[in-house]
């Protein structure tokens, strides 16, 4: 069984990222405090080249950003030699979106890791399963 190598993150094994946390809630090796919940999902992006790549983009809400990230509110994550188990798109959160300005299209639920090289990433209007062989963290400006 092969194991994500992740990179940007810290090696601090409380603060760490692990099987029960997942990427919900981790540090940066910079320790920068990443809490998804506090996001909002913003852009997937999908590359089938050798080898295939996934890009994820989350940003802080102003008034949630950790003050260490002010001024860098974007976390992205890169995840290599990524194998697309399941994408699928949640009808009744585009129809909520849809229809209530106010409904939160890129709302955070869960991005699990099961301590190997899969995880799951559930949105508001996503779900999203994937293999990956690494995962790089970054964050940057807006």
């Amino acid at each position: 069984m092969s194991v994500t190598e992740f990179a940007g993150v810290t090696k601090d094994k409380d603060r760490g990222v692990t099987s029960n946390g997942g990427l919900y809630e981790f540090w940066t090796g910079d320790s920068a405090h990443i809490y998804l919940h506090d996001t909002d999902f913003r852009r997937l992006t999908y590359q089938p080249g050798r080898p295939p790549a996934l890009e994820l983009e989350f940003v802080y809400d102003p008034q949630w950003t950790p003050p260490e990230l002010s001024k860098t509110p974007v976390v992205v994550f890169r995840f290599e030699d990524v194998r697309l188990v399941e994408w699928r798109e949640d009808q009744e959160g585009h129809d909520c979106v849809t229809s209530h300005s106010d409904a939160p299209p890129g709302q955070v639920e869960l991005f699990d890791w099961n301590g190997a090289d899969l995880f799951t990433l559930y949105t508001f209007t996503l779900c999203l399963t994937f293999r990956a062989s690494r995962a790089e963290v970054a964050v940057r400006p807006e």
